[in-house]
């Protein structure tokens, strides 16, 4: 987050980048005055050199956390109210619907607007041979299968973006990324012209949180591979497995590391102010569906969310051409699925978040009662970052750890009621 006296706070920071693009002073070197770096934390966040900046205020226009922290504290019920048409389906593409996160409907989103030309480039991330994360601008249909797997560590979507866009001379496109990348994008048309005359479609994953680098590392010790070995996250059918090139395979929500999700371990300071999980500021927005009764789909299915008339026709249109399956879902159950608890957390009380989880004691008021309850949150993520660190996990029966992981899940559907009832913060 960039604030109106161009201080950055690095615990808000997802480092989408939106800021970067947004400037358009350059150097004789082509250097802008602003530019990601890896903090201490190994994030990569944004840096103004105050000897080249010129104070255009740019970065502070579309940084997409700053209204959003100073502004309202947001509601649970108007979020559920703009729930937008509902469906649960897959990718009549069996490979991608198999070998994809989600049972492939990005992925054929994708595919289909490159196929009808409805969109000259597909801008996503994935990870290469070299454990490295690679945005790129993809142009055939068959090319976006590189994208298929989840990425659980930090993305700097919009990075370079910019050149890349001019070098290609594209005018539409479509962006996948998490809710905060699109966020940051639409606050990117704002500002900067180059943007805002394209035409842009945007798919967004749902998502409850990422995670650092430090959930990668533990995940190797498990499959037994080497240091910065790349993991291959999902895919393989639902609910998908974790794997690495000629090595091990597990289950995706193998209890060892699944612990780390309801626990928070490993999840960065700036997914606590988050405030759309859903991803309803894109068109389409796309996730898993955890409900019991698509428990037997081995295949892979997915949940996704039209959020637009643009994004309505889209899948309509795909569905006609046979493109992907789809059946009509509830808006209960789009939350239900995604645990509806941790949509009220994430929804309501922003301030108080930003307060206790994201270190910034004084900068806000909050009601002290929620600021208890939520203390815990921090307190359950720092415990079980403990046992990963120290490898204690390893050797905890899996019946203990499951137990654990019920008991965090209901202690915090507490803190999740005791957020609705305290309201919202001043």
């Amino acid at each position: 987050m960039i604030d109106s006296r161009l201080e950055i706070y690095d615990s808000l920071c997802t480092g989408c980048s939106a800021c970067t693009e947004a400037c358009l002073i350059k150097d004789e070197n082509g250097v802008k005055p602003i530019c990601l770096s890896i903090n201490n934390n190994g994030l990569r966040v944004p840096r103004i050199d105050p000897d080249s900046c010129v104070r255009c205020m740019a970065c502070y226009k579309s940084c997409p956390v700053t209204d959003r922290i100073t502004g309202s504290d947001g509601s649970f019920e108007i979020y559920r109210e703009r729930i937008g048409d509902c469906f649960y389906g897959y990718s009549l593409n069996s490979e991608h619907r198999f070998e994809a996160a989600s049972a492939g409907i990005a992925t054929e989103i994708a595919s289909y607007l490159l196929d009808t030309k409805q969109v000259e480039g597909v801008v996503s991330s994935f990870q290469n041979e070299d454990n490295e994360v690679i945005t790129e601008i993809f142009t055939a249909g068959d090319e976006v299968r590189k994208t298929r797997g989840s990425i659980y560590r930090q993305v700097s979507l919009l990075n370079g973006l910019n050149d890349k866009l001019e070098a290609g001379n594209y005018r539409k496109l479509l962006v996948i990324g998490l809710p905060c990348h699109i966020a940051g994008l639409k606050k990117l048309q704002a500002v900067n012209e180059n943007f805002r005359c394209m035409e842009i479609i945007t798919i967004a994953l749902f998502c409850k949180q990422t995670k650092t680098e430090e959930f990668s590392r533990f995940a190797r010790i498990v499959l037994k591979a080497k240091p910065n070995k790349r993991i291959h996250y999902r895919g393989k059918g639902w609910p998908g497995r974790i794997r690495v090139d000629g090595g091990r395979s597990l289950p995706f929500n193998n209890i060892r590391l699944s612990l780390m999700w309801p626990s928070f371990a490993f999840t960065p300071s700036y997914c606590f102010a988050c405030t759309d999980p859903l991803g309803q500021v894109a068109d389409i927005s796309v996730g898993d569906p955890w409900l019991k009764k698509y428990s037997g789909e081995r295949s892979g299915g997915s949940l996704f969310v039209a959020n637009t008339s643009k994004g309505l026709g889209i899948i309509k249109e795909m569905a006609d051409d046979d493109r992907i399956f789809v059946q009509p879902e509830t808006a209960e159950n789009a939350l239900v699925s995604q645990n509806i608890s941790y949509i009220r957390f994430k929804t309501r009380n922003l301030k108080a978040r930003a307060v206790s989880l994201c270190g910034l004691a004084g900068k806000f008021e909050a009601h002290s009662n929620y600021l208890r309850t939520i203390r815990w949150v921090k307190t359950n993520k720092k415990m079980v970052e403990c046992l990963y660190r120290t490898r204690i996990v390893i050797y905890i029966p899996e019946l203990l750890l499951k137990v654990y992981g019920r008991a965090t899940r209901l202690v915090f559907r507490r803190i999740a009621d005791a957020g609705e009832k305290s309201g919202k913060t001043p």
